[in-house]
């Protein structure tokens, strides 16, 4: 059985924090290209998710749009963070278990 839109939420929000490396360190990386920098993908990943983090809080119930909107920004993140070399697994390995 699914999960419900809120509790899909949650769990896409926790896979990406255990998936997605934000603890990167990009020292001396930027190639000039701020569209896929991978420290500006993740701070505005991580903003993403935290923004969701305190608007369940507030008792908000996402809509099934809203997860597959956020899965679909973890997926692409994660994808230009494996082309560039940060990370191994495939961007399909992410955000699979949310819904």
């Amino acid at each position: 059985m699914k999960p419900d839109v809120k509790t899909a939420m949650e769990n896409l929000i926790r896979e990406a924090r255990e998936k997605i490396p934000f603890n990167l360190s990009f020292d001396g990386n930027c190639e000039g290209r701020c569209d896929e920098c991978p420290e500006k993908l993740l701070e505005f990943l991580d903003i993403d998710l935290s923004d969701w983090e305190s608007r369940l809080k507030r008792g908000e119930t996402p809509s099934l749009g809203d997860v597959h909107t956020l899965a679909r920004s973890c997926k692409e993140i994660y994808a230009i963070l494996q082309k560039k070399g940060f990370v191994k697994e495939s961007p399909q390995d992410v955000g699979n278990g949310a819904a």
